[in-house]
Protein backbone atom coordinates (compact mmCIF):
# COMPACT_ATOMS: atom_id res chain seq x y z
CA UNK A 1 0.00 0.00 0.00
CA UNK A 2 1.42 3.36 -0.96
CA UNK A 3 1.52 6.35 1.35
CA UNK A 4 -1.05 9.10 0.83
CA UNK A 5 0.83 11.54 3.02
CA UNK A 6 0.89 14.71 0.89
CA UNK A 7 -2.55 13.99 -0.63
CA UNK A 8 -5.98 15.01 0.61
CA UNK A 9 -9.02 12.93 -0.28
CA UNK A 10 -11.94 14.64 -2.00
CA UNK A 11 -15.21 12.80 -2.56
CA UNK A 12 -17.83 14.14 -5.02
CA UNK A 13 -20.34 14.11 -2.16
CA UNK A 14 -18.44 17.02 -0.53
CA UNK A 15 -19.60 19.31 -3.36
CA UNK A 16 -23.21 18.06 -3.80
CA UNK A 17 -25.79 20.84 -3.48
CA UNK A 18 -28.62 18.39 -2.74
CA UNK A 19 -26.91 16.96 0.36
CA UNK A 20 -27.06 18.39 3.82
CA UNK A 21 -23.97 18.82 5.96
CA UNK A 22 -24.96 15.76 7.97
CA UNK A 23 -25.17 13.72 4.75
CA UNK A 24 -21.67 14.55 3.57
CA UNK A 25 -21.55 18.05 2.07
CA UNK A 26 -18.43 19.83 3.37
CA UNK A 27 -18.75 23.27 1.81
CA UNK A 28 -21.31 26.10 2.13
CA UNK A 29 -24.35 25.85 -0.16
CA UNK A 30 -23.34 28.95 -2.12
CA UNK A 31 -20.23 27.10 -3.39
CA UNK A 32 -21.89 23.69 -3.92
CA UNK A 33 -22.90 22.34 -7.34
CA UNK A 34 -25.79 20.12 -8.32
CA UNK A 35 -23.97 17.40 -10.26
CA UNK A 36 -20.23 16.90 -10.09
CA UNK A 37 -18.07 14.03 -11.30
CA UNK A 38 -14.51 12.94 -10.59
CA UNK A 39 -13.13 14.45 -13.79
CA UNK A 40 -14.54 17.90 -12.98
CA UNK A 41 -12.94 17.84 -9.52
CA UNK A 42 -9.58 16.68 -10.90
CA UNK A 43 -9.64 19.25 -13.74
CA UNK A 44 -10.49 22.08 -11.35
CA UNK A 45 -7.63 21.07 -9.06
CA UNK A 46 -5.20 20.92 -11.98
CA UNK A 47 -6.30 24.38 -13.19
CA UNK A 48 -5.46 25.66 -9.69
CA UNK A 49 -1.99 24.14 -9.92
CA UNK A 50 -2.46 21.08 -7.71
CA UNK A 51 -1.53 17.52 -8.60
CA UNK A 52 -4.70 15.41 -8.80
CA UNK A 53 -5.22 11.68 -9.18
CA UNK A 54 -8.54 9.84 -9.65
CA UNK A 55 -9.19 6.56 -7.81
CA UNK A 56 -12.34 4.86 -9.05
CA UNK A 57 -12.53 1.76 -6.84
CA UNK A 58 -13.34 3.40 -3.51
CA UNK A 59 -16.76 4.25 -2.07
CA UNK A 60 -17.71 7.03 0.32
CA UNK A 61 -18.59 5.26 3.56
CA UNK A 62 -21.67 7.37 4.36
CA UNK A 63 -23.24 6.58 1.01
CA UNK A 64 -21.68 3.33 -0.10
CA UNK A 65 -24.46 2.73 -2.63
CA UNK A 66 -23.56 5.88 -4.63
CA UNK A 67 -21.20 5.98 -7.59
CA UNK A 68 -17.68 4.99 -6.57
CA UNK A 69 -14.59 7.12 -6.80
CA UNK A 70 -12.52 9.80 -5.13
CA UNK A 71 -9.89 12.33 -6.07
CA UNK A 72 -6.53 12.64 -4.35
CA UNK A 73 -5.14 16.16 -4.43
CA UNK A 74 -1.64 17.20 -3.39
CA UNK A 75 -2.50 20.41 -1.54
CA UNK A 76 1.13 21.37 -0.96
CA UNK A 77 0.57 21.91 2.75
CA UNK A 78 -2.67 23.92 2.52
CA UNK A 79 -5.62 23.22 4.78
CA UNK A 80 -8.27 20.91 3.34
CA UNK A 81 -11.14 23.33 3.87
CA UNK A 82 -9.36 26.10 1.95
CA UNK A 83 -8.62 23.75 -0.95
CA UNK A 84 -12.23 22.48 -0.94
CA UNK A 85 -13.59 25.98 -1.40
CA UNK A 86 -10.99 26.86 -4.08
CA UNK A 87 -11.88 23.72 -6.05
CA UNK A 88 -15.62 24.33 -5.62
CA UNK A 89 -15.29 27.89 -6.95
CA UNK A 90 -13.30 26.63 -9.94
CA UNK A 91 -15.95 23.96 -10.67
CA UNK A 92 -18.73 26.56 -10.52
CA UNK A 93 -16.75 28.87 -12.81
CA UNK A 94 -16.22 26.11 -15.39
CA UNK A 95 -19.91 25.06 -15.19
CA UNK A 96 -21.03 28.62 -15.91
CA UNK A 97 -18.83 28.81 -19.01
CA UNK A 98 -20.09 25.48 -20.35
Amino acid sequence: MRSRKPFLIFWPQYFDLKRSRSNGRRIPRKFAVEKVNLEEIANAAKKLGYDAEIERNYKYSRTWWDDPGRVLINAKGKKKNKVLIEVAKEIRKSNIKA
